[in-house]
Order: C-alpha cells, then sequence, then structure tokens
C-alpha cells in the first residue's frame, strides 16, 4: 500500500483500506490520518469506520479524542460496543 498512497491520496476506497490495513499491522498513527482522509459520508458513518478510528485515537495518546467521538453516537447497542473497545483500550493503555 505504501508504495502507490501518493497516488490514491484522495481516493476514500483507498483510505478506508489503507487506515485499516495500517492500524491492523500496528501502525495507529498512519492509520489515524488515512481515516481522517476519509471524506464520504457512508464510510465516516460506519460502525466499522468508528471502531478503528477509536482505537487510532487512543493508540497514539488521544483518549479525548475517542470519547468525542462516542458522545456523537445515539444510545444503541452499537455506541455500547465503542464504548466498551474505548474503555478497554484505555486500561490497556494507561489513558
Amino acid at each position: 500500500f505504501k508504495s502507490i498512497k501518493p497516488y490514491f491520496s484522495t481516493d476514500d476506497d483507498f483510505n478506508w483500506n489503507y487506515g485499516i490495513a495500517c492500524a491492523s499491522s500496528g501502525e495507529f498513527k498512519e492509520a489515524k490520518e488515512a481515516f481522517l482522509n476519509v471524506q464520504n459520508d457512508r464510510y465516516r458513518a460506519d460502525f466499522c469506520y468508528l471502531r478503528w478510528l477509536s482505537r487510532c485515537y487512543i493508540m497514539t495518546g488521544e483518549p479525548a479524542a475517542a470519547w468525542e467521538t462516542f458522545l456523537r453516537l445515539d444510545t444503541t447497542s452499537e455506541s455500547f460496543n465503542l464504548l466498551h473497545l474505548i474503555a478497554n483500550d484505555c486500561y490497556k493503555m494507561g489513558h
């Protein structure tokens, strides 16, 4: 992915996949940047996107940004799952 990144930096599909690939391999700063480059509202509202972005925030030392992501959600089972992820990741990182 890194070799073709300069050619697809504005492509939402690429940034989505690149973000997931980076986060899955522990490159959370790079993943966060890719996720924040996604402009498509369909992606940005997707629960998977919100989970990965929140995890990236926490792993890069920005737990407050993950919390803000949670606060913007309506109360649903998905938002409870995100709260659980935030709590566990913050505990793991010592925040």
